[in-house]
């Protein structure tokens, strides 16, 4: 079994936006908001489980919202800077956890696959 600890940035962040989101979602009263609040929330308890599947739907996520706050950034919306941040961050802290948990997966493997006698 791996002891890494797992991606605290990105679950805090997830929180963060998600709390954003929610509040978005009261002041406008609009459900995509609240969808998109709630997913925030949910993929942030999964990735603080370190839940696979979790940390892969929030990077593929965090990858789309991160694109589409560039592009609002481009057109003009200096507050999807925020956004294009927060992504930005979540993105790094999931990668760099994925990268750990590969090079130790590969460690492991290759210390199985040794012959008992080196």
């Amino acid at each position: 079994m791996l002891n890494l600890k797992p991606p605290r940035l990105a679950t805090y962040l997830l929180t963060i936006n998600g709390i954003l989101l929610l509040g978005y979602a009261y002041y406008w009263s609009s459900v995509t908001y609240l969808f998109f609040g709630l997913l925030n929330l949910v993929l942030a308890y999964g990735v603080g489980r370190e839940n696979r599947r979790a940390i892969k739907v929030a990077l593929v996520y965090i990858a789309i919202e991160f694109f589409f706050a560039l592009l609002y950034l481009i057109s003009g919306n200096i507050y999807s800077a925020i956004d294009a941040g927060i992504s930005f961050f979540i993105m790094h802290d999931l990668l760099s956890y994925i990268e750990l948990v590969y090079k130790e997966e590969k460690e492991a493997e290759e210390r199985e696959e040794r012959p008992e006698g080196d």
